[in-house]
């Protein structure tokens, strides 16, 4: 029986995405389909609503048209980023699950880098803002970048992620495999899914790899909390994470 899933599904989790970002997201699905489409890829687009208090479901599939295929999951409750990431993983068919923005910062031209890795069967691929072969269109404001270097610090140590350059990008590529040993095991539902995943994936011996990527800072992202309260949400989260494989909350066996 011939396989009909997607090669690559795109996650996009959203949040108040209707209204003044709304321009953003529309840019990036009508960019996902015009540069997935000239290069013969089958797709699709997994939107995830994160119970946003506008009306971003029916604004994001009123843009179905942008893409081959669009599915849309309009969740009424607000949860966090990493819930809908986890939601939009596990909901998707493509034999590789690409996570993304909805502002489009890190554009989808950027898997240029990354298709040939997928096609030796690579399982986990994250973009990376800090190796030297990145091209930082706009930077963030200074005390952002400060604090971003400083939180990568402490996550390496930490989770015994040292040697990953930017655990936070977010443009990650995931394999069907890894999705299914990585993503049940995830616990945070918030900001902190970034370098939890990629502690998981370490642990259960996957080869975890840094790609280049071109970035473009859009300004303020909507998906959950905001300026120093998102700082302080990540590092709890951190510790909440750290805590858990001290415990042995995590299963690693792959």
């Amino acid at each position: 029986m011939q396989d009909t899933n997607p090669y690559l599904s795109v996650i996009i989790p959203a949040y108040n995405e209707g209204g003044r970002k709304g321009e953003e997201l529309k840019n990036n699905l009508r960019e996902i389909g015009e540069y997935l489409g000239g290069k013969n890829i089958s797709y699709e687009v997994v939107v995830v609503n994160d119970g946003s208090k506008d009306n971003t479901a029916e604004f994001v599939k009123g843009l179905a048209h942008l893409v081959a295929k669009l599915e849309v999951i309009d969740r009424q409750e607000n949860r966090g980023k990493f819930f809908s990431v986890r939601e939009g993983f596990m909901a998707a068919k493509g034999k590789y699950r690409l996570l993304t923005d909805a502002d489009g910062a890190t554009s989808i031209t950027n898997l240029e880098n990354f298709l040939d890795r997928m096609e030796k069967g690579e399982d986990v691929l994250i973009g990376s803002r800090d190796l030297k072969e990145s091209n930082i269109k706009k930077h963030q404001p200074k005390w952002k970048e400060l604090m971003g270097d400083a939180g990568n610090l402490l996550i390496q140590f930490m989770l015994g992620l040292r040697g990953l350059e930017d655990t936070q990008c977010g443009f990650k590529v995931i394999s069907a495999r890894a999705v299914s040993d990585i993503v049940p095991q995830m616990q945070v539902d918030r900001w902190g899914g970034d370098f939890e995943m990629l502690m998981l994936a370490k642990k259960m011996g996957y080869e975890i790899v840094e790609v280049p990527v071109t970035w473009l800072d859009a300004g303020q992202t909507l998906v959950g909390a905001s300026g120093m309260g998102g700082y302080a949400s990540t590092l709890k989260e951190l510790l909440q994470v750290k805590w858990r494989m001290i415990t042995g909350q995590y299963k690693y066996k792959k």
